[in-house]
Formats: C-alpha cells, sequence, structure tokens
C-alpha cells in the first residue's frame, strides 16, 4: 500500500539522539532492534525496542521505532502508545500522522481522519503536511483548517425497518403491535482547538422514530452537548455537559440537565490485555413535562468498555449501571415505580471479512429492580415488586459504499421477563441503514 511505504520511508534514526542515550544497555538495545528490523526478524526487534525503553532509554526515534515495528506487528494498540510517547516534542506532527494510519489499520476512519487534520495543520512540516493531505483526500475530506481555527463535520443515518412489539413510554408496557417505522439521525460537531493535546467541542443531534400506521409511538429527541477533551500518551480524558429534550406521540416528555466525565486507556491491564478501555460516570437531573411528572427526578450512570482486536476480528464488551430515582406514579388506587436499578452486560464481535464488507454478533443481557413494588387494580395487571430480566441476541452486516457512505442491516431479537407478567414481552427487529459522515 501506498501509506504504508510511506510510513516506512520515514523510519529514521537522527545520530544525535544516539549521542544522547540514556544509558549503555539502552543504547545496545536500540542498536541490536535496528538491526534486527533491517533484517526482517520484527519479533527480535520489538523485543529489543522494549528492552531499550526498560533500561531507561527515552529516545524519541527509539518510541517511533518502537511504534512502526508494532505496527507492522499488527499490535496496533502497543503502535499507538508509542506514537502517542512523542506528542509533545518536535516530532508531534509525524507522530499524530503515524496515529491516523494506525486508526485506519484499526478501521477507525473517525479517528483516522481526526489525526490527519492534525497533523496536515499550519506548521507541520511540509512533506507531513503533503502526506495527510493526501489521506485526508482519500478519506474524502478536501480542506483542512489551520491550527486554532473551528473545524466541524456531520453525521446522518436514515433507516427503516419493522418493529414486532412497538414499545410506548419508558418502563411501561410493550403495546402488542407491529407496525413499520422509520428513523433518522442527524449529527453536527464543531471543534475549536485548546492547545497541542486538547479541544472544545460543540454537539448537536436530532433523532425521530416515525411509524406511519401507529403514529401515537412516534418519539422524537433532540441533544446539545458541549465538552473538552484531552489526548493522553497513554489514552484520552475528558469532561463535558448536555441538555437532551424528549417527545412522545408529538407531545413533551422529558428534558435531561446532565455532566459526564469519561477517561480511556491504551492497554489496559485488565484479564486478556484489552487493547483500549474506559470508564465514564454520569449524572442528570431529569424534569417530566406536564402530565409525565412521575419521570421528575436524577438519573446515574457508571459504564465500564473494553476493546480488542485480534487479526480481523473487533471485540467490545461493556458493563453499566443505571441508576433511576424519579417520583413515580401515584394515584389514589394505583402505584407505578419508574425507578429502576439497571445492570446491563454487552458484548458485540466484528468480523472484517473482505475490506468493505464488516459481518458480525451482538448480546445483552440487562437486570432491572424497581425500587417500590407496584400496586394496580387487579384488571390492570399484577401487583408487587417488578423485577426484569432481559436478553437481546442480534446479528449485523454492513458494506462500505466509498468513504463516506455505508449501508448496515440489523436484526435483533428481545426477550423480557418480568415477575410482573403484564411487563413480560417478545420482540424482534429489522432495520436497513444507509448511513454517512462528512
Amino acid at each position: 500500500m501506498y501509506w504504508l511505504a510511506l510510513l516506512l520511508s520515514l523510519l529514521v534514526v537522527a545520530p544525535a539522539e544516539l549521542q544522547a542515550a540514556e544509558t549503555d544497555a539502552g543504547m545496545e538495545q536500540f542498536r541490536r532492534g535496528i538491526e534486527s528490523f533491517e533484517n526482517g526478524n520484527l519479533q527480535a526487534a520489538r523485543a529489543n525496542f522494549e528492552n531499550a525503553v526498560a533500561a531507561g532509554l527515552t529516545s524519541p526515534s527509539l518510541y517511533y521505532n518502537l511504534g512502526v515495528t508494532c505496527y507492522q506487528l499488527g499490535d496496533y494498540a502497543a503502535a499507538e502508545t508509542a506514537f502517542r510517547a512523542l506528542l509533545d516534542g518536535s516530532n508531534g506532527a509525524l507522530a499524530r500522522y503515524n496515529l491516523g494510519l494506525v486508526a485506519l489499520g484499526k478501521g477507525d476512519q473517525n479517528a483516522a481522519r481526526d489525526w490527519f487534520e492534525q497533523s496536515a495543520s499550519a506548521g507541520a512540516p511540509e512533506k507531513i503536511r503533503a502526506l495527510s493531505l493526501a489521506q485526508l483526500n482519500e478519506l474524502g475530506d478536501h480542506a483542512v483548517l489551520p491550527v486554532g481555527q473551528a473545524g466541524g463535520r456531520g453525521y446522518l443515518a436514515l433507516s427503516g425497518g419493522y418493529d414486532s412489539n412497538i414499545a410506548g413510554l419508558p418502563e411501561a408496557t410493550a403495546s402488542r403491535e407491529g407496525g413499520v417505522f422509520v428513523d433518522t439521525l442527524a449529527a453536527g460537531t464543531f471543534e475549536q482547538p485548546a492547545g497541542a493535546r486538547s479541544r472544545f467541542a460543540l454537539e448537536v443531534a436530532a433523532y425521530a422514530r416515525r411509524y406511519p400506521s401507529e403514529g401515537t409511538y412516534d418519539t422524537r429527541g433532540l441533544q446539545g452537548r458541549l465538552g473538552w477533551s484531552e489526548a493522553l500518551n497513554n489514552g484520552e480524558r475528558g469532561a463535558l455537559m448536555s441538555v437532551v429534550q424528549s417527545w412522545f406521540d408529538s407531545r413533551p416528555l422529558e428534558r435531561r440537565y446532565g455532566v459526564e466525565g469519561y477517561y480511556r486507556w491504551n492497554r489496559c491491564a485488565f484479564a486478556g490485555s484489552p487493547d483500549q478501555c474506559g470508564l465514564a460516570l454520569a449524572a442528570a437531573t431529569v424534569d417530566g413535562s406536564s402530565g409525565f411528572d412521575a419521570y421528575d427526578g436524577q438519573w446515574y450512570r457508571a459504564r465500564l468498555h473494553a476493546l480488542n482486536y485480534y487479526g480481523s476480528w473487533r471485540l467490545d464488551g461493556e458493563y453499566a449501571l443505571e441508576i433511576n430515582d424519579r417520583r413515580d406514579l401515584s394515584t389514589t388506587d394505583e402505584f407505578i415505580s419508574v425507578s429502576p436499578h439497571h445492570h446491563t452486560v454487552e458484548m458485540a464481535a466484528r468480523y472484517r471479512w473482505q475490506p468493505d464488507l464488516v459481518i458480525g454478533v451482538l448480546g445483552s443481557i440487562r437486570h432491572s429492580r424497581y425500587q417500590a413494588s407496584h400496586v394496580v387494580v387487579a384488571s390492570a395487571g399484577e401487583s408487587g415488586r417488578r423485577k426484569d430480566n432481559r436478553l437481546e441476541v442480534g446479528v449485523l452486516a454492513e458494506r462500505s459504499l466509498d468513504t463516506r457512505w455505508l449501508v448496515r442491516g440489523e436484526w435483533l431479537i428481545r426477550d423480557n421477563r418480568s415477575s410482573l407478567a403484564q411487563y413480560g414481552y417478545e420482540r424482534q427487529t429489522v432495520m436497513l441503514t444507509l448511513e454517512g459522515a462528512f
């Protein structure tokens, strides 16, 4: 590949840096690594470079050569860690360019675009800037804004499908009715660099689902977020504020005012040594609209996510704890809790079968326990403490049409078992989506 040849052409060892080696042992390991690399023995080269790091050598050339070697071996997480160590030095533009190549190797075009935009900014060495602009052109981006000037991008998804059991309000019973639906999701992001590693971002997203035959179940949502993030040597950290307004059957449902903080690591110290993991904590206050006062209250969530690559496979796993503390629905005859505690485990496996075709399977298990017992009239269902166990499995296939557009097909099956009979249901959803990034 052309860009791979360019990467290797930049593999250089600066004599001045070698003279500044911190330890003789590290220097010797570094030299052995270069020899092994030139002889085509990548495993030995990597071992020698890592030994040089362990011996105390911190030369930028060492980290660069280690990153290139790990990249050639297909260990993208290790390559990313090595290149991130160079972000703050004089080789920052080169590091960002190579981080873009690593992201492409992972199949993450959005992240690749971010890195190439940074390495193509004004002030970057002309050779790096030219290579970055060429990559952006391949990705479909034809304009790059200089450092200090805001940039933006957009996202659009159009979906259509069939829902065998249309859901109503959150935590309510299913409708027992099926119908065709149409989804629209549009989002835009505007970013302002705030230094070599950090940036501010303003995001706006709008979502709508319409059931042509069952308009009383139509839903809409509008979200705005203002966030800050910082790239670190071993990952990323950030924080954001958000406002979300939702509608049900053309009526305002609720408005959320939230905050969230997150931290992502590369090469996590968990079982299996995932390539990436992250922790996110979020909280929001919820104002139910007129007629939906039961949803007033607080919402909290903690998420732990892990990601790993095995050749053409991408594996994702996540655990989430969600706590709702709402007003609940109380009348003279009934009490219905809408304050569940959710424990959710999700898994997904995607396989890149062809360069432009990905297939995958996904599944999740969610256990829910409501804070107070339901009290309803006998004709409306059962009373008691509500406990749900929900299982969801699905398959998907997506094909890239070009650098901007892809089409995805999904089939999801959901089975919810509840301690209260009226909340048990089965549901199948088939959906086809056209998705584009700009």
